[in-house]
């Protein structure tokens, strides 16, 4: 040989490997603070992203909440390959950490929620993180190393773009606050609970239980959230529709999809005691059904198409979050996922009429949001059974709980008239006058 073959698989060197680091018992201490930080960032995400205005951020935390469900994931995993019988991970490790992100979840707007998550909360753990890859023993503790390595990945996209975020937001406004975090954060003693500070801490929020807000908003870019009118639920289908004109329908259908995490946000919240797997599975549904109103938006923009002028009003979510309980939502979600299955109507069609229209971009996402639908009625049905609830029942229980959320939206309309935006917008998306003509009742079930 003419040179020498790295040694230990090339994750590190003999000198670093021969290093006493952290023991099992001191590495599993620090990893359940580190899962009950995930955990609770997940909550913070979640309970806020149905009342954020700002289309953006919905976004983001859409993503990060996905983020901290891999982490908490991964975190769980590592815990109970170290420690048998594994330790309670559905309480918190210390009160103080727990005072922390009670006073966090109380972020009372965009900009301060954003100076909490990404100016304090994140770079912590994101440095906990780094400190604790740098003090274990890198051969014996590799499965943790490499896991970490791949949060701080995580970390990395999401601190950048909180920083981008909040200097758009002009967050001085926010400096108090993120002050005040600071000190419960230091009081706590940091993430891994070793950099603590002996202070006079500020005036707790966290008095009473903490209620999110699941009434949906937009932000002053938007018009007509409470106008419930929204053709392209019946256009993308309409029979004697040109495919140019169902498929404008399909992209509208998909960019208004962001109705559907601001529900699943409140269910996530307020179904209580639910085994990992149920929050885990529906984060993981809550971010594709984001990135499939992502796509709407990038495709209505790669036509030039300013979509922001489409009326995305927020009957779907508001219905449900504020007329249905947690159960009752999550039954009407897996009904319309299930509706989505069938060849004729549901994901297949929509796939071929962006194919018939000749849109390739449409095409492309309509494939991928069809693979994801597939899964997420396989989520549906395999966590309903765990309530005992069948296909069946699930889909017979649902038509009474549209029929009884759809009629409270009577106490909104007045809140924006009700108009047919429809015509108009084809007229200048196509150049064209629509074809879709005597719609009927837009009363329909679908997402």
């Amino acid at each position: 040989m003419s040179g020498q073959i790295p040694e230990l698989a090339g994750i590190t060197t003999y000198s670093d490997a021969s290093r006493i680091g952290y023991s099992v018992s001191e590495n599993v201490n620090r990893l359940l603070r580190f899962h009950w930080a995930e955990r609770r960032m997940m909550d913070v995400f979640i309970a806020h992203i149905a009342s954020t205005p700002e289309w953006e951020v919905k976004c983001a935390m859409c993503l990060h909440q996905w983020h901290a469900a891999e982490h908490t994931d991964a975190l769980r995993k590592r815990i109970s390959e170290m420690r048998h019988p594994v330790p309670p991970l559905d309480r918190a490790p210390s009160n103080s950490l727990e005072g922390f992100f009670a006073e966090l979840i109380r972020s009372a707007d965009a900009a301060e929620l954003l100076a909490g998550v990404y100016r304090v909360a994140l770079p912590a753990m994101r440095d906990a993180y780094a400190t604790h890859i740098s003090h274990t023993n890198p051969l014996v503790d590799h499965p943790t190393i490499r896991a970490m390595e791949s949060m701080l990945i995580d970390y990395s996209q999401s601190i950048g773009w909180g920083d981008a975020a909040l200097a758009a937001l002009s967050s001085n406004d926010a400096v108090e606050w993120e002050n005040h975090l600071r000190a419960y954060l230091n009081a706590a003693g940091g993430i891994n609970g070793e950099d603590r500070t002996e202070s006079t801490l500020p005036p707790a929020r966290a008095k009473n239980e903490f209620i999110p807000d699941f009434h949906p908003a937009r932000d002053d870019r938007f018009s007509g959230q409470y106008n419930f009118e929204f053709p392209p639920h019946i256009v993308y289908n309409a029979p004697g529709v040109p495919a140019d004109e169902r498929n404008l329908a399909l992209l509208c259908k998909r960019t208004l999809e962001m109705d559907v995490p601001e529900m699943m946000a409140s269910f996530l919240s307020e179904r209580k005691d639910q085994p990992w797997a149920f929050y885990y599975d529906y984060s993981r549904q809550l971010w594709d059904e984001a990135r499939h109103s992502m796509m709407g938006t990038v495709a209505l923009e790669a036509r030039g198409i300013d979509w922001k002028t489409i009326p995305l009003n927020v009957g779907f979510s508001l219905r449900l979050n504020v007329h249905a309980t947690p159960l009752e939502r999550q039954i009407l979600l897996y009904a319309i996922e299930q509706s989505l299955m069938p060849g004729e109507t549901g994901k297949r069609f929509e796939y071929e009429t962006a194919r018939e229209a000749g849109d390739e971009l449409s095409a492309h996402f309509h494939d991928y949001d069809w693979a994801d639908e597939v899964l997420h009625a396989q989520i549906g049905r395999r966590l309903l059974a765990r309530e005992g609830i069948t296909q069946q029942d699930a889909l017979e229980r649902a038509k009474e709980i549209h029929e009884k959320t759809w009629a409270a939206l009577d106490n909104y309309k007045n809140r924006d008239e009700q108009l047919d935006w429809w015509p108009s917008f084809v007229r200048e998306a196509l150049g064209k006058e629509s074809a879709a003509t005597d719609l009927g009742e837009l009363k329909i079930l679908t997402e």
